[in-house]
């Protein structure tokens, strides 16, 4: 009904151009709207515990209490304020009555006046709630003309749609996350609201004192550009979509429901138009102009999210997303009925993305404990709704990236029961990721279940599309049990190092049912799913995901690879095609001596020997190379968000060179008596902790 109202509301006003102006002051339409307002505001409810605690025998509003309330505070604070005062607004300058006018104040006001109290169990209202009953009392404000509570609504609104620089706390922060419900990713849901909500405010404001100041600008403006690194189009019906990592609960909805899954959710275009007057480093231009393609204009590079624990690596023909859990973020939630079997989501999951169909409308009938990406207990622990949401119990998580290539570690101890630890790390690079775990240990109390790490769990190709080993086809559909150094299917490629794959391969049909896993009403579905899991028996796996590439060029990979994965004690990295990457770990050593050659830095016998005087994580890259001279980039970042300094040193063996400075770009290098160079690098603090920090120089070898 409330629906109806605003829209009859929308065609009596004539501020709709989408309807036609023969409706516009319809005496027949505000009669309907009217009496739609009549029954609302006949049937409101009286006690103020309604509110936030309805249901609750213990406060004001048992269950027997007469009126329109929901158990849920979001109807009461949030939803059905919006509804009213819309419809009422629309309809301001109609004949109202004065219960009419009285009720079209009270239902949003109610709101706005615990604007600095508690709603019940909702809490104090954060981050994109906050900001959701700010708009609605921006309309109350037109509603009743009181610049008081407009000049105040819009200041509200505003000042939360600015950075928040304490890690884990709901709202913006500089990376272009938007977390909420207390340290978890939800760009695609919550944010997606604010980022509406704004669109609206600014789009009405833009070029009065009402409009963005400078902060909020520069916030918004970072969490735009943010939000376009997590969002895919699917290439059959060419919308696009938030990663599933960026919707938390929302993951369990069906498309057809019209959440968080099925679409972006918000006009690009009349992003556009809210920020017209965003110019120099505000400018967005770029990135709404590639939204406004539909995919077609690609973004590519890689980027760390260092609030969230979350990596994005974009190639013209895939992307990948990544998403792990520190003692600042968590990994999931199970809300309302949403979710329950969500316990290994966010912890080091690993999406891949090449037609943007791979995950569509699966979940229902998905194995919950074969999220892509994680190293885990098979079957374990027992999924329920009521162990779904955990922080994460170690510091050393974190990522590093130059803007074109990336690493994501993760110090992992099962947040639940501790049963499982080990230390992970991915290694972006243009084809893809390697994965490189070491450290495994499992605790007695485990029992027999084993380690695994789950290669994917997508929806499957056509039937005619089969999965392919070094061996040759599988044949057979059902749960196939394979040794095997590489694995094919759908266009992506995988290539174990060292240690072959021991291989759990399911193709076929299955059964679920989305009301069991949410509030959806689509109820029993089938569809065909492709899922593989690796065993690991031993302490150490590395293994490499290539996502859209061909079964001749996998196969070339596994007679020469182009990368050369490292598990030393307490280091773990990759190194080739004049790049490496590095994870140094809490407790480990603290320097690796790498061949030239196999870097790619020379035709001639030599090494590096690098050395972190302290945990982190390192990209090494070389660019404008010839035959003797190279510039070399040294990224890093801090995992723990804690040092405020990060020194590490590089030193070539067995070939004469020189190293000659590059101006700004190295700061504080210094140059040691045993002819190697290191960095006394100072590194970000507040917000900005966890983000990367580089430093060049030049490198001539004779």
């Amino acid at each position: 009904m409330s629906c109806a109202l605003i829209t009859f509301g929308a065609a009596w006003s004539g501020v709709n151009p989408a309807v036609s102006s023969i409706w516009a002051k319809d005496p027949k339409l505000l009669t309907a709207v009217q009496k739609g307002l009549d029954y609302w505001f006949s049937n409101d409810y009286a006690p103020a515990d309604c509110m936030g605690d309805g249901g609750n025998a213990s406060k004001g509003c048992p269950c027997d209490t007469p009126g329109l309330w929901n158990t849920n505070w979001y109807d009461q604070a949030i939803l059905i304020p919006q509804l009213c005062s819309t419809a009422c607004l629309l309809v301001k300058d109609a004949n109202l009555t004065d219960t009419q006018r009285a009720g079209c104040e009270r239902i949003p006001h109610r709101a706005y006046a615990l604007r600095d109290g508690t709603y019940g169990t909702g809490g104090r209202m954060t981050g994109a709630n906050m900001v959701l009953v700010m708009q609605n009392s921006v309309t109350l404000a037109l509603f009743t003309d009181n610049r008081t509570i407009l000049a105040d609504s819009m200041s509200r609104a505003m000042s939360v749609m600015t950075f928040v620089d304490t890690a884990g706390v709901d709202g913006i922060h500089r990376d272009g996350s938007f977390l909420q419900h207390n340290g978890l990713l939800y760009n695609g849901n919550y944010g997606k609201d604010l980022l509406n909500a704004f669109i609206q405010l600014e789009g009405e404001a833009i070029g009065t004192s009402f409009a963005a100041d400078d902060d909020t600008r520069e916030a918004m403006s970072t969490y735009v550009r943010g939000d376009e690194w997590m969002i895919y189009t699917d290439s059959q019906t060419r919308s696009e979509h938030w990663d599933f990592n960026a919707i938390g609960r929302f993951v369990s909805f069906p498309t057809v429901d019209l959440q968080a899954s099925a679409d972006i959710n918000f006009n690009v275009s009349k992003l556009a138009n809210a920020v017209a007057d965003f110019e120099g480093s505000y400018a967005v231009n770029d990135t709404i102009r590639r939204l406004l393609s539909n995919g077609t204009e690609k973004l590519t590079g890689n980027r760390g999210f260092w609030a969230s624990d979350y990596m994005v690596h974009r190639r013209p023909d895939f992307i990948l997303t990544n998403k792990m859990i520190s003692t600042r973020s968590s990994n999931s939630e199970s809300v309302n009925g949403a979710n329950p079997y969500a316990y290994h989501m966010g912890q080091g999951t690993l999406y891949s993305y090449v037609k943007g169909t791979e995950y569509k409308d699966i979940m229902a009938a998905w194995d919950w404990n074969l999220v892509p990406g994680t190293t885990t207990l098979l079957n374990q622990p027992t999924l329920q709704a009521s162990q779904v949401k955990y922080d994460g119990l170690r510091e050393f998580v974190g990522v590093v990236s130059d803007g074109q290539f990336g690493a994501a570690v993760e110090d992992y101890l099962d947040p639940l029961d501790q049963n499982l630890s080990c230390r992970k790390a991915w290694f972006f690079v243009d084809e893809g990721v390697i994965v490189v775990t070491t450290d495994i240990e499992k605790n007695a109390t485990a029992g027999n279940a084993p380690v695994i790490t789950v290669l994917d769990n997508r929806a499957a190709e056509s039937k005619s599309t089969r999965a392919f080993v070094k061996s040759g086809p599988v044949t057979q559909l059902g749960e196939q049990h394979i040794a095997t150094d590489t694995l094919y299917y759908g266009n992506s490629g995988y290539l174990a190092y060292d240690t072959p794959f021991r291989l759990t391969l399911s193709l076929g049909r299955r059964s679920g049912n989305w009301s069991e896993i949410s509030t959806s009403t689509q109820g029993v579905t089938s569809v065909d799913i492709f899922s593989a899991y690796t065993t690991i028996k031993g302490d150490s796996f590395a293994y490499a995901f290539f996502p859209s590439i061909s079964s001749r060029k996998l196969n070339k990979e596994l007679e020469k690879p182009t990368w050369n994965p490292i598990t030393e004690k307490g280091i773990s990295g990759m190194y080739g095609k004049n790049r490496a990457s590095l994870a140094f770990w809490p407790g480990g050593a603290k320097s690796i001596e790498l061949d030239l050659k196999a870097l790619g830095w020379s035709n001639k016998a030599g090494t590096l020997a690098f050395t972190s005087d302290q945990p982190a994580a390192y990209l090494l890259g070389a660019q404008c190379k010839d035959n003797k001279s190279m510039r070399l980039t040294v990224t890093l970042a801090d995992p723990t968000q804690k040092l405020t300094v990060a020194s590490y040193s590089l030193k070539i063996s067995g070939r004469r060179h020189q190293v000659r400075e590059v101006g700004k770009e190295s700061e504080g290098l210094e140059r040691r008596g045993d002819g190697g160079i290191g960095f006394v690098v100072e590194l970000p603090s507040g917000g900005l902790a966890g983000s990367s920090v580089s430093r060049e120089f030049l490198l001539e070898l004779e």
